[in-house]
Formats: C-alpha cells, structure tokens, sequence
C-alpha cells in the first residue's frame, strides 16, 4: 500500500486528535496535577502542529504553517520533558525558558526560508530541537519519583527512540540532502508519519499510567479538591469537604465543634443603591477581614457569595460566645474604615456540635442560617443557641 503524503498526515492528525481529546478528558476527569496538565500540553501542541502540517499541504501559499507547524512539534516534545521535570518534583521555570528559546528559534529559521522554503524550511533546527527535548526527557524518567516506576520504562524507550531517529535524520539531510535516496527511505514525512502515529499511541499509555500513579501520591479526590481564593479563604467545595473530615475527627476525639456563620444579605441592596464597585468592595473586605480576625487555627470558607464560615473546635475553657463577638466587632470596624455613606449590615450566627450534632452539612447551615437572620433583622446570635 502507497498512501500519498496529504493522506499520510491527515491519518496522523486523526490520531493525535483522538489520543488529545481522550487524554484531555481524563485529564479533566482526574484533575490533575502539573505534570498531567504539560503532557496535555504536548497533546495539544502535538494537534496544533498537524493541522499546520495540513493547512500548509492544503494551502501551500501560507508558509508560515510550516514554521508554526515545526515550533509546536517541537514543544510537543519539549512539554513531554517538563512534564517529567514536574513529577520529579522539581522547577520547571528553568527548563520552560530553555524550551521557549529553541522553540523560537526552530520557528525563525523556518521563517527566515521564506515561501521557497518549501517542506523541509529550517528543518535541521526543527530536528536537532525533537532529539535535544527527546535526550532530556529520556535522561529525566531515569531519575528522581519517575524513575521508580516501572512503567517510566516505556517513556524512556519513546524518547530514546525519537532522539536517536532525529540525530540520525539530521546527519543523513546535512549529509545526503532530502532527495537521497537514504533519506527518501528511512527518513522522509511518510516514515516520519508512521513514526509519530506509533509514538503518540505509545506515550498517551505510559504518561496516562505515570499520571494515574501521581493522581494517587496526591491523595484522595477530597484532599485534589482543596483550593483556596487570592483572600486565603476555601472555596465552598473544599470547605464543606474539609469541615466533614474535621468533625469526624472531632467525635472520635470527644471535642467540640464550633461553626461560626457570617453573611451580609443586603450587598445586592448597596448594589443597586450605590454602585457594584461599592458592594465588590464590601464582599472583598468581609474576606479579608475574616481571615484576618478568625481563630489562627480555624477554617475559614465560603458558603456562597454573600456568605462565609469559620469552623473550629473549642476546650472546656474557650469562651465561644466572646469569641464570636470580637470576631463581629472587628468585622464592623474594617468595614467603618472603608469610608462609604452606607454599612451593610453583618450578621453573624452560631452552631455548636453539643446543639446540632457533627454532620458537617447541618452545622454549616444551622450556622449560616442563623447568620441570615441576624443580617435581615439586626439580632446577631453571638452565643450558643
């Protein structure tokens, strides 16, 4: 069977855009960590550069797509090797500006052939930069967390056969030319074609085994959900999952649980009344002043957007109730300094586990509950109840 070359390429992109979407997918489905998200990127460069390759082979007057094409094909390989970087635990900031500068380089020496370039356009920089990122990311899953897994093997074998594939292309072009027929036979874009579609199979199963290893080292999906907003304060998700993993602890150890509720209901009021920079402004500095204010060791998060919570367990000694008040008396002085004709008004509202049980869920609501009615009628609950 003799496939031309436009049918060659375009069975590769399928390839690379089936294995890139599925591998996108999981990456998705597993939020993953740093180095799952820079294999997606080698995916994705991967695609990007086979539709350049195909717009180039359809449209042969932009022949910048070749230049493009090269620069993302060799990112693809580059972000392999971040990757591996990241799982061995160390900075890729280094590394990310190496393979920025050859990127732009395999880039400008395709340009700089301008439209008579034709297929082989800045091809020895295009090359030497696949076998350079190649021998990095070879020599990196030898070494460090990665080079304990078994399955590292499998990249280390991709990689040490593309990097010994792109020398010895390199030396025969520079040697032969590309009308050799050395070069015709074992080095030309249908070889190559055969090459990248095995290749990209083979690396979508090893990096998604490496990535299912690592997801696993992370912890479980409650610890992958954590996240916090530029303010310090949990994002609602991590909050209640967090606060459900404290109360457990909590009963077990016989302690009590205090969640502490506190809501401004009428932002939407001061909206409408003044500006939304001006209810932006109270929703950022109720944030802020929580964290601020909030028991060293307490949790502190959101429960929606006009609402937070701050949970903690307390001793025999802990004045809860004083607690609490500082707590809303500091919140109304930073918000006194902001300057605006108009306070909203905080309200603040308890639940204690000696109440209400240790169901995280029912101890955020009874919390925020009360700190809603206290927001509307001005009668904070600032004690057990």
């Amino acid at each position: 069977m003799n496939l031309d070359v436009l049918t060659l390429q375009a069975l590769t992109s399928l390839v690379i855009v089936v294995s890139t979407v599925m591998y996108l997918l999981d990456t998705l489905m597993l939020k993953d960590g740093i180095p799952g998200r820079l294999w997606a990127s080698a995916f994705l460069s991967g695609t990007f550069s086979a539709v350049c390759y195909l717009a180039w082979l359809l449209l042969p007057d932009i022949f910048f797509a070749v230049a493009v094409g090269n620069g993302a094909f060799v990112a693809a390989t580059g972000f392999i090797w971040l990757g591996c970087v990241a799982f061995n635990g160390r900075s890729v900031r280094g590394a990310s500006w190496v393979m920025a500068a050859v990127v732009a380089v395999t880039i400008a020496a395709a340009l700089a052939a301008g439209p008579d370039g034709g297929d082989w356009a800045g091809a020895v920089p295009f090359f030497l930069g696949n076998a350079l990122f190649a021998v990095l990311g070879a020599f990196e899953t030898r070494r460090g967390a990665i080079g304990r897994r078994w399955s590292a093997g499998g990249l280390t074998a991709i990689l040490a056969v593309e990097a010994v594939w792109f020398t010895a292309r390199t030396v025969v072009f520079v040697a032969a030319g590309p009308d050799s027929e050395l070069f015709r036979a074992a080095f030309d874009t249908r070889v190559s074609g055969f090459l990248t579609t095995t290749l990209v199979i083979a690396a979508v199963v090893v990096t998604s085994v490496l990535r299912a290893n690592e997801s696993a080292l992370r912890g479980t999906s409650e610890i992958r959900r954590l996240s916090v907003d530029a303010h310090g304060v949990l994002l609602r998700e991590s909050f209640e999952a967090t606060l459900a993993i404290i109360c457990r602890r909590a009963e077990n150890a016989g302690e009590e649980m205090c969640v502490v509720g506190i809501r401004v209901d009428d932002l939407k009021r001061v909206a409408m009344a003044f500006s939304p920079e001006d209810a932006e402004g109270f929703a950022r500095e109720l944030r802020i002043s929580v964290r601020r204010h909030a028991p060293t060791m307490s949790l502190v998060g959101e429960t929606d957007a006009a609402g937070l919570a701050v949970a903690f367990t307390t001793t025999p000694t802990t004045d809860v109730g004083r607690v609490v008040r500082v707590l809303h008396e500091r919140i109304d002085s930073d918000f006194s300094r902001l300057g605006a004709s108009v306070v909203p008004v905080v309200g603040v509202g308890l639940a204690l586990s000696s109440d209400h049980g240790y169901d995280a869920h029912a101890l955020a609501a009874r919390a925020d509950e009360a700190a809603g009615l206290a927001a509307v009628t001005g009668e904070q609950a600032l004690g057990p109840g």
